[in-house]
């Protein structure tokens, strides 16, 4: 009789376990807001910014987007879909645009930017996306990956005479944990190995970018690959422990 009690209390203790699974709310970070951290040495791990996605707030843009967009490839049944992050962080003070003071914090001047780029044979609710070194968008539908951020000007107000500093990188990892077509939003976690893309005028007034002339850039959207240098030398950056918590989800396709 006892075992038997036992048996039930445990039958009902699972029940309730997994009825409760399926409501699980993705809780990680901001609401509504990206947020992760830019490591411009990766080696030494002394030189760090913050990133979190600026406010949508009353009459501001929103920051902190997930598009996803259906491919054409000239087939009925082999569709190729492509799931885009983009976030900016371009005003520190409250992190939106109606509180901006250029002179509140020390890192009042940064601004900066990144966009994450997957391409997926299907969508579901929970994914994981691993891009690899050598990969991008292919069109037998191997899952490809290409990260990107811009440092449009560091904390002192340095912007590489205009031009800001680009860098890229396949080697990306986006986990989803959540997309809810219904209400419109994504939530999940990602990171990312970039190489620098930009020449720049003056090392020494950025941290983490290497003064060395044999700096091998890196720019895949204009087909200068790794490796164009012979011993030349890799500057990298890492975007990590990032989270994205119920940002606006834009569904551009027709399956979803």
């Amino acid at each position: 009789m006892i075992s038997m009690c036992k048996r039930c209390l445990l039958f009902i203790f699972l029940l309730f376990l997994f009825s409760c699974s399926k409501d699980t709310v993705f809780n990680g970070g901001l609401e509504n807001r990206v947020t992760a951290i830019i490591d411009m040495v990766p080696e030494s791990h002394h030189s760090t910014f913050d990133f979190t996605s600026d406010a949508q707030v009353s009459d501001c843009s929103d920051h902190d987007i997930l598009y996803i967009d259906e491919l054409e490839d000239g087939s009925f049944d082999n569709k190729i879909f492509k799931i885009t992050l983009e976030a900016r962080d371009y005003f520190r003070t409250e992190n939106n645009c109606n509180d901006y003071d250029w002179h509140t914090t020390p890192d009042e001047e940064l601004d900066h930017k990144f966009v994450i780029t997957a391409f997926v044979e299907e969508i579901n609710e929970t994914m994981h996306i691993v891009g690899s070194s050598n990969v991008f968008h292919q069109s037998d539908g191997t899952n490809g990956m290409l990260a990107y951020y811009k440092l449009k000007q560091n904390s002192d107000g340095d912007d590489n005479n205009g031009a800001g500093i680009e860098y890229y990188g396949f080697n990306a990892e986006i986990e989803m944990k959540e997309l809810n077509f219904h209400e419109g939003t994504a939530s999940g976690v990602f990171n990312a190995t970039l190489y620098r893309a930009s020449y720049v005028a003056n090392p020494s007034n950025f941290e983490g970018v290497d003064s060395s002339s044999d700096v091998d850039l890196f720019d895949p959207t204009n087909g200068d690959l790794l490796g164009d240098v012979e011993d030349g030398i890799i500057d990298s950056i890492r975007i990590e422990n990032g989270v994205f918590q119920r940002v606006t989800l834009i569904n551009n396709t027709s399956s979803y």
